[in-house]
């Protein structure tokens, strides 16, 4: 109990430093252009998250450690959970080619640049697909955002990026008759 306490009185203190000693700035995430595709048997939502790597993202995306970006995807029919997936886009920074990579699992499709604006553009973007049945009919589906927390072994600490979303974690919800959805 008293571990749970002093992680969330550590967290605070680290949240209150950055913001009283660094030029820190939260953002506020949100998604942005969410569709819907029907293919075959599978249920695609594509979209966008915006507003979530502005600020102090690039120098963290340069840190060299590894930053992932969690996706948190339900669809539901009424109270009943018919599907649940995780999918995960990761950002590395290799500081000595100076090369960024997105690698974005559910795809298994990765990216590189050495531009970071590129790297933001790309994270933000997903597209994200489940196998459905057509007995489902309508349903809810939902995706969440949020960020882990990291160990930066330069501070030698572990940081709760979520500090950097204010601690709100992104959602949407989107409702479709998939047995008309195209």
């Amino acid at each position: 109990m008293f571990e749970g306490i002093g992680a969330k009185l550590f967290s605070s203190v680290v949240s209150l430093s950055l913001l009283l000693f660094s030029s820190f700035q939260g953002n506020d995430p949100r998604f942005t252009s969410v569709t819907v595709q029907k293919t075959g048997s599978y249920v695609y939502l594509s979209g966008s998250l915006h507003s979530a790597f502005e600020n102090d993202f690039p120098s963290i995306f340069s840190s060299g450690a590894q930053i992932p970006v969690h996706f948190a995807l339900s669809v539901r029919q009424g109270s009943k959970t018919l599907a649940q997936r995780r999918f995960t886009h990761s950002v590395s920074f290799d500081t000595v080619t100076g090369t960024y990579e997105v690698y974005k699992s559910g795809g298994a499709q990765s990216f590189q640049s050495d531009k970071v604006e590129e790297i933001i553009a790309e994270v933000a973007r997903f597209r994200f697909g489940i196998p459905y049945q057509p007995s489902w009919g309508e349903v809810n589906i939902r995706i969440e955002a949020s960020l882990p927390k990291v160990n930066f072994r330069e501070l030698n600490k572990e940081v709760d990026l979520m500090v950097l979303w204010k601690h709100q974690k992104p959602s949407t919800k989107v409702v479709v008759d998939l047995r008309k959805a195209q």
